[in-house]
């Protein structure tokens, strides 16, 4: 119960922005993925093999695709860790 009521609260902020930083580490995780995996399907991957085999055309609609389900990611975060300053 006291981790719930004490801990937890006033490690939220904390516990928000390490889900940040885990997001954006493995969202622009490539180089490993890439050299290690046989055939990878993971965005970054995606995007690149898109460019390298039939140009930018075939590339930009997943590029902006990642781009924005990224953006749309950070931005709940940010709001919802708004939410909960104003609430302490």
């Amino acid at each position: 119960m006291v981790f719930f009521t004490i801990s937890l609260p006033l490690a939220w902020r904390s516990i928000v922005s390490g889900l940040v930083m885990m997001f954006a580490r493995g969202m622009s995780e490539f180089g490993a993925v890439v050299i290690i995996a046989y055939h990878p399907m993971i965005a970054p991957v995606l995007i690149f093999e898109r460019f390298g085999t039939f140009g930018l055309k075939y590339a930009q609609p997943a590029a902006i695709l990642f781009i924005g389900v990224c953006l749309s990611v950070f931005i709940v975060i940010r709001f919802l860790s708004r939410k909960g300053k104003q609430n302490a």
